[in-house]
């Protein structure tokens, strides 16, 4: 998994996969590149504010919170931290990506699968370009079922030295076997660290290890995604480290929403590694909540504020969305009742209401998952593409919502004119359990299928008889 470029110095590749399911790329450290110097301040990077209308779509909310996302052909997720370096002219900087073994094209390769991606970083100033790099990696899993896994299963890291200033980044990740390939861009601005009371970026890892030198090459894996999952995961780590003088440095941090209500505050102290103060600080799972947050850490000797947006996931195989997005998703899972409970719920009580609802929509108790809504969502992924209709995804159209609120039908009947564009068709759905069939009229003869009124009746008494047992 380790490359080389001409253009940086030889990386060194971490296999994960026993310790947290997946594999990571360490890039080396570039020499620094001219710029101006620019100093952070207090209250910078705050998460930007969120647009309107659930679309099912995890890359619109990392973008949102600030991250480079992709989404297809070649989806990705990618974060910038900013460390101290030995010199005060510049600063250490690494791009770390998150990506799914599922978007690689893996061949087999004896008793193992194998797949390559290429991840290509470019930093511009003006119209000069100060960093241009490519890295090749690969990717070897031991079975076939490995290459179909959608959770964080690749982390790719690339570090360099910058001078405090102003870029233009450009990273682009490309499948080798398929060309699939995915571009995004961002404006950073490289603060200057290492002044007394400064703070590096607070940095959600998956393994760390303290710096005790500002010359050292962090021993850091980043989690780009800055997700953690509900009901899994107890805590969100993150490595900081802090700048100045004194035997520790005493922190405060706040946690607060996605709309800036204040959830949770602590202070904390980061001991000294020699030049510098480094560690852990772990914020509770249930003080974050679920869903959007910022957590905002600073000294009391200084006015620098650091931040980092935080996601969590409300569990494992659900979708990623904001808390009021998925209210709208579960629109067809649960009554309206349960639903406003947790529509109404303050955010501080979301989690304890959250493991309330599933608990109370769980038909098998006695497993340790809720099969009901992981299957559900199954269905919300298949239906978003079946479904589709001009300008609605599928899970809002009446088809998607039947298919969500009653299952899979039993049978499917075309009736009428069979042409795209002729107005007669219409499609009968069976549910023998029910004893109920179902009438779509396509309204326009191109493919917009709307629920017969008596239908429309039926499917309501039906989905309404389900949801209230």
């Amino acid at each position: 998994m380790a490359h080389q470029s001409s253009r940086i110095a030889p990386t060194r590749g971490v296999l994960l996969a026993a310790a947290f399911g997946l594999l990571a790329a360490c890039g080396g450290r570039s020499a620094p590149s001219s710029g101006t110097p620019a100093l952070r301040t207090a209250g910078a990077q705050a998460v930007r504010p969120f647009s309107a209308g659930p679309e099912f779509d995890a890359t619109r909310l990392y973008t949102q919170m600030g991250f480079l996302a992709a989404g297809a052909p070649m989806p990705f997720v990618g974060a910038v931290s900013y460390l101290a370096s030995a010199s005060g002219d510049s600063t250490d900087v690494t791009v770390g990506l998150s990506l799914v073994n599922a978007a690689l094209s893996f061949a087999r390769d004896n008793d193992r699968f194998v797949a390559g991606y290429t991840a290509s970083i470019t930093l511009r100033q003006g119209g000069v370009v100060v960093k241009d790099i490519d890295a090749h990696e690969v990717v070897r899993v031991g079975a076939f079922k490995e290459t179909s896994r959608m959770d964080e299963s690749v982390v790719f890291q690339q570090g360099m030295l910058l001078a405090p200033g102003q870029y233009a980044l450009a990273v682009s990740v490309r499948d080798d076997g398929s060309g699939r390939t995915s571009t995004q861009e961002m404006l950073l601005t490289v603060p200057r660290l290492g002044a007394g009371g400064s703070l590096s970026t607070p940095v959600p890892f998956l393994r760390a290890a303290p710096r005790r030198s500002r010359a050292a090459v962090a021993e850091l894996v980043a989690n780009p995604r800055a997700t953690a999952i509900f009901g899994r995961d107890s805590t969100i780590a993150l490595y900081v480290e802090g700048y100045g003088e004194g035997a520790q440095l005493p922190l405060s941090l706040s946690v607060r929403n996605d709309a800036g209500r204040v959830l949770w505050t602590s202070t904390t102290v980061l001991p000294r590694h020699g030049d510098l103060f480094s560690g852990v600080v772990s914020v509770p799972v249930t003080k974050v909540g679920i869903g959007v947050s910022v957590i905002s850490l600073w000294s009391t000797a200084s006015t620098d504020t650091a931040h980092a947006p935080v996601f969590v996931a409300f569990g494992e195989g659900l979708p990623v969305a904001k808390f009021e997005d998925m209210l709208v998703y579960l629109r067809w899972y649960a009554s309206p009742y349960r639903l406003k409970v947790l529509r109404d719920t303050t955010p501080e009580a979301r989690p304890d209401a959250w493991i309330a609802f599933v608990k109370a929509t769980d038909t098998s108790p006695l497993t340790p998952v809720n099969e009901d809504l992981l299957e559900y969502f199954g269905r919300l992924l298949l239906v978003t593409s079946r479904f589709r209709e001009e300008g609605t995804p599928g899970w809002m159209t009446d088809r998607g919502k039947v298919f969500l609120g009653l299952g899979e039908p039993d049978q499917v009947y075309d009736q009428g004119l069979s042409g795209f564009g002729d107005r007669g068709r219409s499609q009968v759905w069976e549910y023998r359990a029910q004893n109920v069939q179902l009438v779509f009229y396509d309204q326009t003869g191109f493919g917009r299928w709307r629920l017969t009124n008596a239908s429309e009746m039926e499917f309501m008494s039906q989905w309404q008889r389900k949801t209230t047992r």
